[in-house]
């Protein structure tokens, strides 16, 4: 101890602040490993999730007691913890899926249900369906159906069908394969549908698929395939979600003709 003492007095004043400094720094970081060491690793539980069904998740968490972070949309748990509270939030039906499918048929009884109420379900039920459907693909945040239901009159003729998607992407946006494919598969979950009679309305392009002869619509189509394979390109290269790529295409329609005599 004299020795340290002896040390510390041959120092001089700007010697002295430096030592303290460096002590000071010394057990700052020694705090701040400890605690980074005490505070468990946190994993991603559920992303993406609408409002009421967040904050049913997040109030079940809070009723057992478990840490939670919520970043945006994203619910993170203690990582040693995750997969358990997984199966015990499914166990009691959460996060609970705010569209609704064949199970609004479950609640109809035989008695106080007329035909109307029950084509209303049915018809209810149906987009339910294709909307969980549509929602499998990752890329499809949310989406809603809409079909036109021309009741069960059997003396209507030359009823034409007609039906209406609407989805909500992660930014960027549905391309006109995806659109066509979307309307392919409702034109064939509904009886005398055909494809051209299903609109699809993407929240960040708008309406796909209409006017597709057309020389804007032919020229947004080539560059959003053009973006799309440099973007694989780039991101093949820098990893996913790490590039962003925009293509503006103009095409120019003029025509010659030449008469030779």
């Amino acid at each position: 101890m004299q020795q340290i003492l002896g040390l510390w007095n041959a120092l001089d004043t700007r010697r002295r602040v430096i030592v303290a400094v460096a002590t000071l720094g010394m057990f700052a970081a020694v705090l701040g490993l400890a605690r980074l060491a005490a505070t468990p690793a946190m994993s991603l539980l559920y992303a993406g999730l609408d409002a009421p069904a967040a904050g049913e998740v997040i109030a079940a968490l809070e009723r057992r007691g478990v840490g939670h972070e919520v970043h945006g949309d994203a619910i993170f748990v203690p990582a040693p913890e995750r997969d358990g509270l997984r199966m015990m939030l499914a166990g009691e039906g959460l996060p609970a899926s705010s569209t609704k499918g064949y199970e609004l048929l479950d609640g109809l009884s035989g008695f106080g249900t007329t035909s109307q109420m029950f084509d209303a379900a049915y018809w209810r039920a149906k987009e339910g369906e294709l909307a969980r459907t549509i929602l499998a693909h990752p890329a499809i945040s949310a989406a809603r159906v809409h079909l036109a239901s021309t009741g069960t009159n059997p003396f209507q003729r030359d009823i034409r069908h007609s039906a209406s998607v609407s989805v909500t992407t992660g930014g960027q946006g549905l391309t006109p394969r995806h659109a066509r494919a979307l309307q392919f598969l409702v034109a064939s979950a509904v009886a005398g549908l055909a494809p051209e009679d299903v609109a699809i309305i993407d929240s960040e392009g708008g309406l796909i698929g209409a006017a597709e002869d057309s020389p804007a619509t032919t020229s947004d189509a080539r560059a959003e395939a053009l973006r799309l394979r440099a973007l694989r390109l780039l991101e093949a290269r820098v990893g996913p979600g790490s590039a962003v790529v925009e293509v503006t295409l103009e095409t120019e329609t003029r025509s010659e003709s030449v008469h030779e005599r």
